[in-house]
């Protein structure tokens, strides 16, 4: 598996280049069902999951499902040491995604939760969920700082913020001795994609101008929605386009680049998912992809890109 080395003064850890990402564990009476598929992915050679306080909490009875599910599976299987866990938290309410929960005591309140939920005394990766501009880093980033000294997470990031945000936070903590951020989890694919066609600006995607920072600064990222929520995949079967959520990925644009993967994989011989997580692989920055399976043959599909690399000339092709 291609890792990279998380590091600051107390802690280090192998962040793998496939993440498993638990949002669709809706349920607290299908343990057995998503401790299959927790398995599985272990088995193919996984170790960092990807949750958060928010997961779920838009269904009836969802609250805590996801982070509660990961915590029962580890109890059970007494493999915490084993696992990398990344949760996030300061995630605004879903009534208004435009009215952050950023304060001190919103943060300090979901990483409280998030490790009674998780049955655990820290998370490997502390992400917060969402920005707001209008907050000055200086409010923000010492209570991150705190988080990290306290042990309650070993590592801290940010979620769904613009490259800007995340230097003037850096500088900031530089500045004044404070834990910085050190990994970012954006919306990443190979399809093209932007905000506009997301219909969320508090999401952010990557585009160009956020690519050449991540380059210059060889920033790691951590990817969600790495296989265009299956665009590539299903079409390249064969299945309808109308099965994929209308105006997100279908443009003209993303089905020449859907070909293109077609065409790819007739000549390795793989699947269009090892495909597209291959490409992520192959940026000249560190992605781990956080992709999402709710069958037991989909980990196993997904997880042979694990040390899928492609050479520049082959990138090129897929690109132009």
């Amino acid at each position: 598996m291609i890792t990279y080395s998380l590091k600051n003064d107390r802690y280090q850890l192998e962040i793998p280049a496939l993440t498993y990402g638990t949002a669709h564990f809706e349920r607290n009476d299908m343990d057995e069902v998503y401790f299959e598929l927790l398995d599985a992915y272990v088995a193919a050679g996984g170790t960092c999951l990807d949750t958060a306080r928010t997961y779920c909490s838009w269904l009836e009875n969802g609250e805590d499902t996801s982070e509660g599910v990961i915590g029962r599976w580890m109890k059970a299987r007494g493999n915490r040491e084993k696992m990398i866990v990344v949760t996030k938290g300061g995630h605004p309410d879903h009534s208004d995604l435009h009215i952050s929960r950023l304060s001190r005591e919103e943060i300090e309140y979901d990483i409280n939760r998030s490790l009674e939920v998780l049955g655990t005394d820290y998370v490997d990766v502390f992400l917060l969920h969402r920005d707001d501009e209008t907050i000055d880093v200086s409010e923000i980033m010492p209570v991150l700082n705190d988080i990290v000294v306290s042990g309650k997470a070993h590592f801290i990031g940010v979620s769904n913020w613009k490259t800007a945000r995340i230097e003037k936070a850096n500088k900031y903590a530089a500045e004044h001795g404070l834990e910085p951020i050190r990994i970012s989890q954006i919306n990443y694919s190979f399809a093209h994609l932007s905000s506009d066609m997301l219909g969320d600006d508090t999401l952010v995607s990557m585009d160009s101008t956020e690519y050449a920072w991540y380059v210059k600064n060889n920033f790691p990222v951590m990817a969600f929605s790495p296989q265009a929520k299956g665009f590539f995949s299903k079409l390249a079967k064969g299945e309808s386009v109308k099965n994929i959520i209308e105006g997100q990925f279908v443009s003209t644009a993303n089905l020449a680049r859907l070909a293109k993967v077609i065409k790819l994989c007739k000549e390795i011989k793989q699947a269009p998912a090892v495909v597209v997580l291959g490409y992520l692989n192959s940026q000249p920055f560190f992605v781990s992809s956080v992709f999402s399976a709710s069958k037991v043959w989909q980990i196993e599909e997904d997880m042979g890109a694990q040390d899928m690399v492609f050479d520049k000339s082959t990138l090129r092709k897929l690109e132009l």
